[in-house]
Parts: structure tokens; sequence; C-alpha cells
């Protein structure tokens, strides 16, 4: 019903322009049907010796122009290229931009009854791209071998000075697709490339004719804004998902390593393999599973909740409220094994304020701490009037991060170090997973809700495996367990918990498949359950900013 009611919002704001544009965009897309008709089913991909024979299995259909610059201002309200034309090819814009301006398209489309729900535009793979750019040839250029020919098809540095002409002003190739030699660069799809890292196609206005062959590639930054690099786009059927291989192993089951605390928390791996972790009721402990011994690190440890080693292998600890809480970010450097290094504060409060109770944190790759800050328990006094994520720089300096959210509980920084995820866990109110944007350093923007427990109990710490899946503590009594979300806010699997679960981590090395999760030892009762340790085999990996030592 929701869902309903967006697409009616949407077709309810678009102008007559805007779906007028839209309609236009719809009609030039050429249908693609390989294995029928005069689309072959494969073709030989790329040039000389690295070519190699693709089977496409998919119909689609392909976009016979490059996204131009009105469409692009119909769409996204803006423009942000270089050379202005609004028929001009739209440039200066990223991967990931390429990639919103296709899931956008497909929001507005939808809604304007152009396509169904069953139906998106995207960008076209490698293989897509390079198959409609032939058009059914095998020779280097959609038009023979000869680069003679060349002026006719293509914008290249011989005849070309900016992205200056409009789509579509040379000839098509055999299928009817303009530019696909040369004009602009062209963001693709790609499976095997680097993190961070796109795959160019196609050539441009500042490359020379003899470059501009059906094959010709670049792997460039994802980043990467051109004012010779466009898009074309892609109208296919919604890709049904694969089933996802379990991540947790069949007969993989949860075992209880320690059983002794008042309520455990913040588990963290350390440079040498071991788990630290913390007692609430005002220690440290440190696992260790070569020895599979607990051992008291701390205490009193200033009511440490959070806990996470940085890259130089000191330990951030999140000191908490309540008596015996000393209400601050601390770092622990010289920490060898089991022996406690020194302790001192990196950030005790913010503006000469106390903080209200640092509950958990998160590391980035430069070494800045990212932190909750909300109030659950404890009598001091308030000095902070509000709930926030803080900000600390290696050298202590403090920030507001972003006070759009109730009450700040679990927190990451994502492996790409792109966004941040907080759990706003108020049980008077929201209970979400959210994900914010890192527009620099410090400051989180654009809010967005992965997940909304409604109600129950809400998510407590969090961890990350090397795909950037998510994993949750939450829940309680038949609900109580650790979810696991993709980083779009999907569910992927639920482990169960004997008792509300506080917090999560991977191991490291050898252990990385190891799941370590700080959690009541059994349902609620009258005198309260232990808490404790538990571990379980996944097949996982974690993700981690500590070094581990050799």
């Amino acid at each position: 019903m929701f869902a309903a009611l967006l697409v009616s919002l949407l077709a309810a704001d678009l102008s007559g322009e805007q779906t007028a544009l839209l309609k236009t965009f719809r009609e030039e897309f050429i249908a693609v049907t390989p294995g029928e008709g005069k689309f072959p089913r494969s073709f030989k991909m790329g040039d000389g010796d690295n070519a190699r024979e693709v089977v496409l299995g998919r119909k689609f259909s392909i976009a016979k122009y490059e996204v131009p610059q009105n469409l692009w201002e119909a769409v996204t309200g803006g423009n942000p290229s270089k050379w202005k034309g609004m028929r001009n090819s739209v440039e200066m814009l990223s991967l990931a931009e390429a990639n919103a301006f296709c899931k956008k398209a497909t929001e507005l489309m939808r809604a304007a009854k152009l396509i169904d729900a069953s139906e998106e535009i995207r960008l076209p793979t490698e293989e897509e791209w390079e198959y409609t750019a032939r058009g059914g040839t095998t020779t280097k250029y959609s038009f023979g071998d000869d680069a003679k020919d060349i002026n006719d098809y293509a914008w290249h540095t011989g005849n070309a000075s900016g992205n200056d002409p409009p789509v579509g002003a040379k000839k098509p190739n055999g299928w009817g697709l303009y530019d696909v030699h040369g004009y602009l660069w062209e963001w693709t799809v790609a499976d095997k490339v680097a993190e961070g890292a796109g795959v160019l196609r196609g050539g441009s206005w500042k490359d020379m004719a003899d470059k501009l062959t059906s094959g010709y590639r670049r792997v460039e930054k994802a980043s990467l804004q051109d004012d010779a690099v466009g898009l074309r786009c892609v109208l296919c059927a919604v890709a049904e998902e694969k089933p996802a291989e379990p991540i947790v192993p069949v007969g993989s089951k949860l075992e209880l390593l320690w059983a002794e605390g008042e309520f455990t928390e913040g588990p963290a791996l350390a440079p040498d393999g071991s788990i630290f972790f913390s007692d609430i009721g005002n220690a440290i402990y440190r696992y260790d599973p070569k020895s599979s011994k607990t051992e008291l690190f701390r205490k009193p440890s200033g009511r440490s909740n959070g806990l996470m080693f940085n890259q130089n292998g000191d330990l951030i600890a999140a000191e908490g409220a309540n008596e015996g809480g000393s209400r601050r970010i601390s770092i622990s450097s010289g920490i060898q094994g089991g022996k406690e290094g020194k302790v001192k504060t990196l950030s005790g409060g913010l503006d000469g304020k106390k903080f209200n109770s640092p509950n958990d944190l998160a590391i980035d790759s430069e070494g800045n701490v990212y932190f909750s800050d909300p109030r659950y328990v404890g009598n001091e006094p308030r000095e902070l009037d509000f709930e926030a994520v803080f900000f600390v720089k290696p050298d202590g300096t403090t920030t507001v991060a972003t006070r759009d959210l109730q009450k700040p509980n679990g927190i990451l920084v994502s492996p790409d170090g792109k966004h941040v995820y907080v759990s706003d866990n108020n049980g008077e109110g929201n209970r979400h997973l959210l994900s914010f944007d890192i527009e620099q350093p410090g400051k989180l923007i654009n809010k967005k809700v992965l997940h909304d427990f409604v109600t129950g109990r809400g998510i407590d710490g969090m961890t990350l495996d090397t795909e950037g899946n998510i994993y949750a503590t939450a829940g309680t009594g038949d609900k109580a367990g650790v979810y696991v979300f993709s980083p779009g806010g999907r569910q992927l699997a639920m482990i169960p918990t004997p008792g509300d679960p506080t917090n999560c981590v991977f191991g490291g090395g050898e252990d990385s498949g190891t799941l370590y999760i700080t959690s009541a030892t059994a349902r609620g009762s009258e005198i309260g359950p232990k808490y404790g340790l538990f571990r379980i085999k996944l097949k996982a990996k974690g993700f981690h900013v500590v070094k581990l030592a050799k």
C-alpha cells in the first residue's frame, strides 16, 4: 500500500514537460533479443588476444542515444555538465551519480506508467554494451576494420574540440545505436574490477580515432567526473536474486564461552587475536581463543561499554554514566596481550560539557572516532540537552556529526568509508537501523531508514563482514538474536540467542569466520539472567580496522 501511495505521489508531481521527456526516452529504446532474429546468442568480446566468447542469456532494451542534458534535468533537477546544451549528452558525473539517475528514472517512469513494476532502468553491463555497440559485427569498428570512415560515426580529437554537438549527430551502427564510438565515454557495470573502480566504454572526443574500437575500455576510479564521461541506459526486467548461500553453515551452533557477567557488552578484536569485552558492572575482560581462558583485564573500567582497537593497536573505549562512569572516550596505548597499557582521555565532552553516556563507537580508515551518546541509565545531572553522534579526531578535537536521530546506540563505518550506520533505539520512539552519507569526515547527511523494527527491542551493538553486511543484535524473548542485513537493509539471516544480545564482533586471522556475541545467557526472570560471551562459526569473514600482529 505504501509503495502504491509513493507511486501516485510521484506521478502527481510530474510536470507535462517531464512526462513528455520520459515518454520520448521510453520510445528511444531498442529491443535486443539474443538468440532470436538478427541478434546472435554469443559474440567475441574484446580485441585481439584478449577476445573471449560471451553468451547473453537475457532479453533487454538499450537506449539508442546517450542520456541528454534535458532528460537528466527532468529526472534529477540539475545539470552537472561543463558543455551546456539541452540535447548534448550529459557529462561530469561519477559512477554513483549515473546509477542514482537510473534509479530515479525507474521510479518516475513507473509513476508515469511508462514501465511497470517488473521493469527497471540501469546501466548496461560491459557485455551488453559491447554486444550492442558491435551491432552484430566482428570487425574493429561497428562499420569495419578501417578507421577511414570514422568521421561519419564518431566525434574524436580529429573533428571535435569539446562536448558541443547534440546526441545522434553522426551515423548509427547497424542496430541503430548512435555515438558508440567517440563522443563520450560511457559508464558500465563490470564484475571484476577493484573496489572503488568502474569501467568506461566507447572512447570520447578526447581520444584519437584509432583508439575508438568496439573493444576499447578503461578502468577508472568510480568517483571520476570528467567532461568526456556520460552514460547510456538499459531497460530490462528486474533481475531475480539468486538464493544467497546460507550465512550460518548447517550444523553450526552457538557456544557459550563465559557466563559470569553482570551485563556484557562491546566485544572488540585485539591485535593479538584475543577478544576484549566490557562488563558494564565496571570491568573489562579478555578472552584468548588459543587458551580458551577469560581473564579480568581492567577494573574499574569507567563503566566502559563499546570497545574497539584502532590501526595503532590502541584500545578506544566508550565509558558511560551511572555510578563510577567516566562519561568519556578513553584511549589505552601500549597494551601487550593481557597487560594493561597507559590510559588517558581522548575526549571528555563538548564545549566544556560532559557527555550524556558514551555508548558505542566506530573508527574510520584515518583513525577518527564516531560514537553514540544517548542516556539510558544514570542519575548524574545532564550537561548536554541533546543526544547525538559525535566525531573525535586522533588529536581529541570533538564535533557533532549529526543530531538527526532520537537515541543513538550501535554504530559502524562502512568498509568503503562512505556511510555510517547507526541504531536509533528509543524504547518509546524510533527503533530504526539508519544509514547516513559521510559528506566529509565528521559530517553526516542524507539519513535513510534501512530497517524499522516498529515494536519490541531495537538494535543494540553491531558489526560488519567484508561484504559490508550488517550484524545487529536486537530483539527479546523468541525474537532475540543477531539480525543480518545487506548494506541496503534487506534481511539476510537471523541467529537466535538464548537471551537478549547486546553486541557482536568477528574474530581475526584463522578465527575471522567466528562471530563473538555478548548476550544474556537465558531469558529474563525475577532475579535476572547472567550475561556472558558466546561464539558461532559462520561462512562470512569479519571486517576490521585493527591490524593483527604477525
